[in-house]
Protein backbone atom coordinates (compact mmCIF):
# COMPACT_ATOMS: atom_id res chain seq x y z
CA UNK A 1 0.00 0.00 0.00
CA UNK A 2 1.21 2.99 -0.96
CA UNK A 3 -0.06 6.82 0.16
CA UNK A 4 0.22 9.64 -1.69
CA UNK A 5 1.15 13.32 -0.31
CA UNK A 6 -2.43 13.70 0.35
CA UNK A 7 -3.08 10.52 2.21
CA UNK A 8 -0.09 11.09 4.01
CA UNK A 9 -1.63 14.78 5.19
CA UNK A 10 -5.09 13.29 5.92
CA UNK A 11 -3.00 10.01 8.40
CA UNK A 12 -1.13 12.86 10.08
CA UNK A 13 -4.29 15.22 10.70
CA UNK A 14 -5.76 11.60 12.21
CA UNK A 15 -3.11 10.70 14.34
CA UNK A 16 -2.78 14.67 15.53
CA UNK A 17 -6.40 14.58 16.84
CA UNK A 18 -5.73 11.88 19.01
CA UNK A 19 -3.49 14.12 21.21
CA UNK A 20 -0.73 11.23 21.74
CA UNK A 21 1.35 14.11 23.17
CA UNK A 22 3.52 12.96 26.00
CA UNK A 23 2.60 9.49 25.66
CA UNK A 24 5.17 7.11 26.18
CA UNK A 25 7.09 4.75 23.59
CA UNK A 26 7.42 1.66 25.51
CA UNK A 27 7.97 -1.44 23.03
CA UNK A 28 8.80 -1.01 19.42
CA UNK A 29 8.21 -4.10 16.85
CA UNK A 30 8.42 -4.63 12.97
CA UNK A 31 7.04 -6.96 10.18
CA UNK A 32 8.97 -7.49 6.97
CA UNK A 33 6.67 -4.65 5.86
CA UNK A 34 6.37 -2.42 8.69
CA UNK A 35 7.32 -0.76 12.13
CA UNK A 36 5.51 -0.52 14.78
CA UNK A 37 5.70 1.90 17.72
CA UNK A 38 3.42 1.39 20.50
CA UNK A 39 2.73 4.59 22.45
CA UNK A 40 0.75 4.77 26.09
CA UNK A 41 -1.42 7.77 26.60
CA UNK A 42 -3.27 8.39 29.24
CA UNK A 43 -6.03 5.19 29.26
CA UNK A 44 -5.01 3.50 26.37
CA UNK A 45 -2.33 2.32 23.94
CA UNK A 46 -1.83 3.16 20.47
CA UNK A 47 0.41 1.52 17.78
CA UNK A 48 2.16 3.87 15.11
CA UNK A 49 3.05 1.96 11.72
CA UNK A 50 5.69 3.37 9.50
CA UNK A 51 5.91 1.45 5.91
CA UNK A 52 9.74 0.01 5.10
CA UNK A 53 9.24 0.96 1.54
CA UNK A 54 9.21 -0.96 -1.24
CA UNK A 55 5.70 -0.49 -2.00
CA UNK A 56 4.69 -0.17 1.70
CA UNK A 57 4.94 3.71 2.19
CA UNK A 58 3.03 5.74 5.03
CA UNK A 59 1.87 5.77 8.41
CA UNK A 60 -0.88 4.35 10.34
CA UNK A 61 -2.20 3.89 13.76
CA UNK A 62 -4.07 0.89 14.97
CA UNK A 63 -4.60 -0.57 17.99
CA UNK A 64 -3.34 -3.29 18.01
CA UNK A 65 0.73 -4.75 17.50
CA UNK A 66 1.18 -6.97 15.00
CA UNK A 67 1.28 -10.63 15.32
CA UNK A 68 3.84 -12.47 17.21
CA UNK A 69 3.80 -14.83 13.78
CA UNK A 70 4.83 -11.47 11.77
CA UNK A 71 7.26 -10.42 13.62
CA UNK A 72 11.18 -10.04 12.51
CA UNK A 73 14.12 -8.12 13.91
CA UNK A 74 16.79 -6.05 11.55
CA UNK A 75 18.98 -3.97 12.69
CA UNK A 76 16.94 -1.01 11.77
CA UNK A 77 14.94 -2.38 14.48
CA UNK A 78 17.53 -2.53 16.66
CA UNK A 79 18.36 0.89 15.76
CA UNK A 80 14.82 2.77 16.88
CA UNK A 81 14.83 0.73 20.20
CA UNK A 82 18.18 1.61 21.17
CA UNK A 83 17.06 5.47 20.31
CA UNK A 84 13.09 5.23 21.49
CA UNK A 85 12.50 3.04 23.91
CA UNK A 86 10.85 4.88 26.66
CA UNK A 87 11.34 7.94 25.50
CA UNK A 88 8.57 10.95 25.58
CA UNK A 89 6.69 11.11 22.33
CA UNK A 90 5.84 14.76 20.81
CA UNK A 91 4.33 15.08 17.41
CA UNK A 92 4.09 13.63 13.41
CA UNK A 93 5.08 16.41 11.23
CA UNK A 94 4.32 16.14 7.09
CA UNK A 95 7.29 18.34 5.14
CA UNK A 96 4.50 21.33 3.02
CA UNK A 97 6.48 19.92 -0.49
CA UNK A 98 7.33 15.92 -0.22
CA UNK A 99 6.56 12.45 1.42
CA UNK A 100 8.71 13.40 4.29
CA UNK A 101 7.13 12.10 7.86
CA UNK A 102 8.96 13.85 10.94
CA UNK A 103 8.71 12.13 14.35
CA UNK A 104 9.25 13.92 17.45
CA UNK A 105 10.32 12.93 20.74
CA UNK A 106 11.73 13.79 23.79
CA UNK A 107 15.11 12.52 25.26
CA UNK A 108 17.63 14.36 27.90
CA UNK A 109 15.12 16.66 28.12
CA UNK A 110 15.80 17.82 24.93
CA UNK A 111 13.40 17.33 21.56
CA UNK A 112 15.03 15.19 19.12
CA UNK A 113 13.86 13.75 15.67
CA UNK A 114 13.45 11.10 12.88
CA UNK A 115 12.50 11.89 9.62
CA UNK A 116 11.48 9.03 7.06
CA UNK A 117 11.51 9.68 3.03
CA UNK A 118 9.67 7.46 0.71
CA UNK A 119 11.14 7.76 -2.48
CA UNK A 120 11.34 5.64 -5.65
CA UNK A 121 9.99 3.03 -3.63
CA UNK A 122 12.83 3.22 -0.78
CA UNK A 123 12.82 4.19 2.50
CA UNK A 124 15.58 7.21 3.28
CA UNK A 125 15.76 8.33 7.16
CA UNK A 126 17.42 11.30 8.87
CA UNK A 127 18.22 11.57 12.79
CA UNK A 128 18.76 14.72 14.68
CA UNK A 129 19.65 13.52 17.96
CA UNK A 130 22.04 13.44 21.46
CA UNK A 131 23.88 10.19 22.32
CA UNK A 132 24.15 11.70 26.08
CA UNK A 133 22.72 14.32 28.08
CA UNK A 134 25.88 16.75 27.28
CA UNK A 135 26.97 15.42 24.01
CA UNK A 136 26.34 18.18 21.04
CA UNK A 137 23.67 17.36 19.19
CA UNK A 138 24.04 14.80 15.83
CA UNK A 139 22.16 14.00 12.35
CA UNK A 140 22.95 11.15 10.63
CA UNK A 141 21.61 10.19 7.21
CA UNK A 142 21.13 6.66 6.14
CA UNK A 143 21.94 7.40 3.00
CA UNK A 144 25.21 9.42 4.17
CA UNK A 145 27.75 7.01 5.86
CA UNK A 146 28.59 8.17 10.19
CA UNK A 147 26.71 10.51 12.26
CA UNK A 148 28.03 14.07 12.46
CA UNK A 149 28.14 17.06 14.76
CA UNK A 150 25.21 19.32 13.88
CA UNK A 151 26.09 22.75 12.67
CA UNK A 152 25.30 25.50 15.43
CA UNK A 153 22.79 27.36 13.34
CA UNK A 154 19.63 26.39 13.05
CA UNK A 155 19.35 23.36 9.93
CA UNK A 156 15.76 22.78 8.48
CA UNK A 157 16.07 19.15 8.37
CA UNK A 158 13.59 18.62 5.81
CA UNK A 159 15.85 20.25 2.59
CA UNK A 160 18.83 17.94 4.08
CA UNK A 161 16.53 15.61 1.32
CA UNK A 162 16.96 17.32 -1.26
CA UNK A 163 19.99 15.62 -3.13
CA UNK A 164 17.64 12.96 -3.07
CA UNK A 165 15.52 14.49 -4.97
CA UNK A 166 13.06 16.47 -2.98
CA UNK A 167 10.08 17.89 -4.61
CA UNK A 168 9.81 21.88 -4.01
CA UNK A 169 6.67 22.15 -5.20
CA UNK A 170 3.77 22.44 -2.73
CA UNK A 171 0.76 21.67 -5.37
CA UNK A 172 -0.12 17.79 -4.55
CA UNK A 173 -2.87 16.40 -6.63
CA UNK A 174 -2.78 12.80 -6.15
CA UNK A 175 -4.76 10.95 -3.54
CA UNK A 176 -6.35 6.92 -2.99
CA UNK A 177 -9.65 6.37 -3.51
CA UNK A 178 -9.73 4.62 -0.18
CA UNK A 179 -6.34 4.37 2.28
CA UNK A 180 -6.56 0.34 3.64
CA UNK A 181 -6.92 -0.01 7.43
CA UNK A 182 -3.45 -1.80 9.40
CA UNK A 183 -5.56 -4.86 10.47
CA UNK A 184 -6.36 -5.32 6.21
CA UNK A 185 -2.97 -5.14 5.91
CA UNK A 186 -1.47 -7.31 8.53
CA UNK A 187 -3.98 -9.95 7.43
CA UNK A 188 -2.54 -9.37 3.52
CA UNK A 189 0.74 -9.70 5.27
CA UNK A 190 -0.55 -12.89 6.81
CA UNK A 191 -1.30 -14.43 3.22
CA UNK A 192 1.80 -13.64 1.58
CA UNK A 193 4.36 -14.67 4.10
CA UNK A 194 4.40 -18.53 3.99
CA UNK A 195 4.18 -19.37 7.00
CA UNK A 196 7.08 -21.91 8.65
CA UNK A 197 6.45 -23.54 11.73
CA UNK A 198 9.48 -25.43 13.24
CA UNK A 199 10.33 -26.63 16.87
CA UNK A 200 12.21 -25.25 19.72
CA UNK A 201 15.46 -27.27 19.46
CA UNK A 202 16.27 -28.91 22.62
CA UNK A 203 19.74 -27.64 22.84
CA UNK A 204 18.60 -24.17 22.84
CA UNK A 205 16.06 -25.50 26.07
CA UNK A 206 19.16 -27.06 27.40
CA UNK A 207 21.20 -23.89 27.64
CA UNK A 208 18.33 -21.96 28.40
CA UNK A 209 17.28 -24.54 31.61
CA UNK A 210 21.07 -23.94 32.76
CA UNK A 211 21.25 -20.52 32.88
CA UNK A 212 18.22 -20.82 34.77
CA UNK A 213 19.61 -23.19 37.06
CA UNK A 214 22.75 -20.69 37.60
CA UNK A 215 20.54 -17.76 38.31
CA UNK A 216 18.44 -19.44 41.14
CA UNK A 217 21.35 -21.02 42.38
CA UNK A 218 22.50 -17.24 42.83
CA UNK A 219 18.53 -16.02 43.95
CA UNK A 220 19.07 -18.63 47.01
CA UNK A 221 21.97 -17.02 48.37
CA UNK A 222 19.81 -14.98 50.04
CA UNK A 223 19.48 -17.43 52.65
CA UNK A 224 22.89 -16.80 53.76
CA UNK A 225 22.55 -13.15 53.83
CA UNK A 226 19.38 -13.60 56.91
CA UNK A 227 21.56 -16.02 58.56
CA UNK A 228 23.83 -12.38 58.76
CA UNK A 229 20.58 -10.36 60.16
CA UNK A 230 19.14 -13.10 62.28
CA UNK A 231 22.93 -13.51 64.07
CA UNK A 232 22.66 -9.58 64.52
CA UNK A 233 26.44 -9.13 63.48
CA UNK A 234 27.78 -6.28 63.24
CA UNK A 235 27.74 -4.47 60.26
CA UNK A 236 29.63 -1.06 61.35
CA UNK A 237 33.11 -0.14 59.43
CA UNK A 238 32.07 -2.83 56.63
CA UNK A 239 32.49 -0.82 53.72
CA UNK A 240 31.77 -4.72 51.25
CA UNK A 241 29.80 -7.65 52.82
CA UNK A 242 30.41 -10.08 50.35
CA UNK A 243 28.08 -13.49 50.30
CA UNK A 244 29.18 -15.97 47.75
CA UNK A 245 28.17 -14.16 44.48
CA UNK A 246 26.71 -11.19 46.39
CA UNK A 247 28.09 -7.91 47.61
CA UNK A 248 26.62 -5.25 48.87
CA UNK A 249 28.33 -1.40 49.63
CA UNK A 250 27.62 0.42 52.65
CA UNK A 251 28.97 3.98 50.77
CA UNK A 252 28.67 7.10 52.78
CA UNK A 253 28.17 7.84 56.58
CA UNK A 254 25.42 4.97 57.43
CA UNK A 255 23.70 4.53 60.89
CA UNK A 256 23.68 0.75 61.89
CA UNK A 257 19.68 0.91 60.56
CA UNK A 258 20.39 1.91 57.58
CA UNK A 259 22.99 -0.88 56.79
CA UNK A 260 20.48 -3.62 58.04
CA UNK A 261 17.78 -2.17 55.78
CA UNK A 262 20.24 -1.65 52.41
CA UNK A 263 20.62 -6.34 53.67
CA UNK A 264 17.15 -6.28 53.91
CA UNK A 265 16.23 -4.78 50.52
CA UNK A 266 18.73 -7.16 49.22
CA UNK A 267 17.27 -10.14 50.46
CA UNK A 268 13.99 -9.42 49.44
CA UNK A 269 14.80 -8.73 45.99
CA UNK A 270 16.76 -11.66 45.65
CA UNK A 271 13.64 -14.03 47.30
CA UNK A 272 11.48 -12.20 44.32
CA UNK A 273 13.67 -13.66 42.13
CA UNK A 274 13.91 -16.81 42.98
CA UNK A 275 10.17 -17.61 42.70
CA UNK A 276 10.02 -16.02 39.29
CA UNK A 277 13.29 -18.10 38.24
CA UNK A 278 11.08 -21.70 39.51
CA UNK A 279 8.27 -20.50 37.96
CA UNK A 280 10.17 -20.50 34.43
CA UNK A 281 12.14 -23.43 35.07
CA UNK A 282 8.98 -25.53 35.46
CA UNK A 283 8.20 -24.11 32.01
CA UNK A 284 11.04 -25.12 30.60
CA UNK A 285 11.33 -28.57 31.99
CA UNK A 286 7.83 -28.65 30.65
CA UNK A 287 9.14 -28.08 27.05
CA UNK A 288 12.29 -30.40 27.07
CA UNK A 289 9.54 -33.09 28.13
CA UNK A 290 7.07 -32.45 25.47
CA UNK A 291 3.80 -32.02 27.80
CA UNK A 292 3.50 -28.19 26.29
CA UNK A 293 5.72 -28.37 23.33
CA UNK A 294 4.07 -26.22 20.41
CA UNK A 295 5.50 -25.32 17.46
CA UNK A 296 7.04 -21.53 16.64
CA UNK A 297 5.36 -20.02 13.56
CA UNK A 298 7.44 -17.34 11.62
CA UNK A 299 7.43 -15.55 8.36
CA UNK A 300 9.67 -16.19 5.26
CA UNK A 301 9.11 -13.71 3.41
CA UNK A 302 12.05 -11.15 2.25
CA UNK A 303 12.49 -8.21 5.32
CA UNK A 304 12.10 -4.54 3.57
CA UNK A 305 15.76 -2.79 4.72
CA UNK A 306 15.85 1.46 4.25
CA UNK A 307 18.71 3.07 2.60
CA UNK A 308 21.43 2.91 5.13
CA UNK A 309 25.16 2.44 4.94
CA UNK A 310 25.83 0.06 2.87
CA UNK A 311 23.00 0.80 0.56
CA UNK A 312 24.42 4.18 -0.26
CA UNK A 313 25.92 3.44 -3.25
CA UNK A 314 22.40 2.27 -4.65
CA UNK A 315 20.99 5.82 -3.25
CA UNK A 316 22.68 8.33 -5.19
CA UNK A 317 21.06 11.25 -6.02
CA UNK A 318 19.73 12.25 -9.32
CA UNK A 319 22.35 13.82 -11.74
CA UNK A 320 22.28 17.80 -11.50
CA UNK A 321 23.43 20.33 -13.88
CA UNK A 322 27.19 20.92 -13.71
CA UNK A 323 26.33 24.55 -14.81
CA UNK A 324 28.15 26.74 -12.28
CA UNK A 325 25.56 27.65 -9.18
CA UNK A 326 27.32 30.59 -7.82
CA UNK A 327 28.35 33.95 -9.16
CA UNK A 328 31.56 36.40 -9.01
CA UNK A 329 31.26 40.39 -8.07
CA UNK A 330 34.16 41.62 -9.17
CA UNK A 331 36.32 44.58 -6.88
CA UNK A 332 39.61 46.30 -7.72
CA UNK A 333 40.88 44.96 -4.11
CA UNK A 334 39.20 41.54 -4.12
CA UNK A 335 36.48 39.19 -5.77
CA UNK A 336 33.86 38.03 -3.78
CA UNK A 337 31.93 35.06 -4.85
CA UNK A 338 28.13 33.89 -3.06
CA UNK A 339 26.39 30.66 -3.32
CA UNK A 340 22.81 30.19 -5.37
CA UNK A 341 21.97 27.26 -3.89
CA UNK A 342 23.31 24.58 -1.67
CA UNK A 343 25.04 22.83 -4.37
CA UNK A 344 26.65 26.32 -5.43
CA UNK A 345 27.49 26.88 -1.80
CA UNK A 346 29.80 23.10 -2.52
CA UNK A 347 30.66 24.36 -5.80
CA UNK A 348 32.03 27.96 -4.63
CA UNK A 349 34.10 26.49 -1.77
CA UNK A 350 36.04 23.44 -3.90
CA UNK A 351 36.06 24.84 -7.32
CA UNK A 352 36.30 28.68 -7.19
CA UNK A 353 37.98 29.42 -3.44
CA UNK A 354 41.52 28.61 -2.09
CA UNK A 355 42.82 27.89 1.26
CA UNK A 356 43.42 31.17 2.26
CA UNK A 357 40.42 32.84 1.15
CA UNK A 358 37.61 33.94 3.78
CA UNK A 359 34.50 32.68 4.07
CA UNK A 360 31.54 34.34 5.23
CA UNK A 361 27.72 33.23 7.00
CA UNK A 362 25.44 34.88 8.78
CA UNK A 363 25.54 33.93 12.60
CA UNK A 364 23.01 31.47 13.90
CA UNK A 365 20.94 31.75 10.94
CA UNK A 366 20.35 30.01 7.50
CA UNK A 367 22.34 31.86 4.53
CA UNK A 368 24.25 32.27 1.38
CA UNK A 369 27.95 31.45 1.97
CA UNK A 370 30.14 34.22 0.55
CA UNK A 371 33.75 34.04 0.48
CA UNK A 372 36.16 36.57 -0.20
CA UNK A 373 39.35 36.46 -2.04
CA UNK A 374 41.60 38.85 -1.66
CA UNK A 375 44.16 40.26 -4.26
CA UNK A 376 47.32 41.49 -3.39
CA UNK A 377 46.90 41.35 0.39
CA UNK A 378 46.61 38.62 2.79
CA UNK A 379 43.62 39.82 5.13
CA UNK A 380 40.60 41.35 3.97
CA UNK A 381 39.96 45.00 5.38
CA UNK A 382 37.12 45.79 7.56
CA UNK A 383 35.38 47.69 4.57
CA UNK A 384 35.85 44.39 2.32
CA UNK A 385 34.20 42.19 5.44
CA UNK A 386 31.07 44.83 5.48
CA UNK A 387 30.70 44.64 1.68
CA UNK A 388 30.68 40.33 1.71
CA UNK A 389 28.49 40.82 5.22
CA UNK A 390 25.97 42.58 2.72
CA UNK A 391 26.10 40.39 0.29
CA UNK A 392 25.25 37.77 2.45
CA UNK A 393 22.90 39.61 3.82
CA UNK A 394 20.97 40.22 0.34
CA UNK A 395 20.95 37.05 -0.98
CA UNK A 396 19.65 35.31 2.31
CA UNK A 397 16.80 38.41 2.42
CA UNK A 398 18.06 39.37 6.30
CA UNK A 399 16.97 43.16 6.07
CA UNK A 400 18.36 44.68 9.30
CA UNK A 401 20.81 47.27 8.72
CA UNK A 402 23.59 45.11 11.89
CA UNK A 403 24.36 42.46 9.86
CA UNK A 404 25.88 39.39 12.32
CA UNK A 405 27.98 37.10 10.73
CA UNK A 406 31.04 34.54 11.14
CA UNK A 407 34.02 34.04 9.42
CA UNK A 408 37.19 32.05 9.07
CA UNK A 409 39.44 31.13 6.58
CA UNK A 410 38.36 28.14 4.28
CA UNK A 411 41.02 25.96 5.17
CA UNK A 412 39.18 26.02 8.50
CA UNK A 413 36.22 24.63 6.79
CA UNK A 414 34.42 20.51 6.07
CA UNK A 415 32.14 19.75 3.89
CA UNK A 416 29.67 17.12 5.48
CA UNK A 417 28.95 14.24 3.49
CA UNK A 418 25.62 13.88 2.00
CA UNK A 419 24.71 16.89 3.44
CA UNK A 420 24.31 19.39 0.00
CA UNK A 421 26.25 23.15 1.29
CA UNK A 422 26.81 22.06 4.98
CA UNK A 423 30.07 22.56 6.56
CA UNK A 424 31.80 22.22 10.22
CA UNK A 425 34.05 25.05 10.99
CA UNK A 426 36.84 26.21 13.58
CA UNK A 427 38.92 29.21 14.31
CA UNK A 428 35.82 31.62 13.46
CA UNK A 429 35.37 35.26 14.48
CA UNK A 430 32.09 36.74 15.33
CA UNK A 431 31.48 40.17 14.51
CA UNK A 432 28.15 42.79 13.65
CA UNK A 433 28.73 44.79 10.53
CA UNK A 434 26.94 47.81 9.06
CA UNK A 435 24.96 47.36 5.97
CA UNK A 436 26.66 48.56 2.83
CA UNK A 437 24.50 50.46 -0.66
CA UNK A 438 25.12 47.32 -2.78
CA UNK A 439 23.32 48.57 -6.00
CA UNK A 440 26.54 49.75 -7.47
CA UNK A 441 28.37 46.26 -7.40
CA UNK A 442 25.28 44.15 -8.14
CA UNK A 443 25.61 45.44 -11.67
CA UNK A 444 29.16 43.65 -11.48
CA UNK A 445 27.69 40.07 -11.46
CA UNK A 446 29.24 37.25 -13.70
Amino acid sequence: MIQYYLDLEKQVKSIKERRLSQGQIQKLYSTAFYISLSIRSPGKTWHLYLGRGGGYEGVWLHEAPPPKELRRKDNFLEYLRRHLSSCSYLDVDLDPSDRILKLTYQKFAMEQALLFFWKGRKLYFLHHFKDSPDAPAKILLSWGGKAFVAPEESTDLYELFDDLGRHREKVHELSSPKVPQMDELLQEELKASELKAYNSKPSFLQRKKENIEDDLRKSRQWQKLQSILDQGRDLDGVYELKVDDQKIKFEGDLNPFERRNLLFQKIKKLKRGEGILTQRLQTVDELIQGTASEPKVTSTVPIIKPVWGEEKAAAKAPQRSQSEEYRIIRLETCHIGVGNSSQGNDQLRNKWASKEDFWIHLDGLKSAHAIIKPLGQAIPTPEIINVGASIVAHFSHFNDDWIPIIYTQVKNLKGVTGAAGMVTYKKEKHLRCPRVNLDHLLQGLT
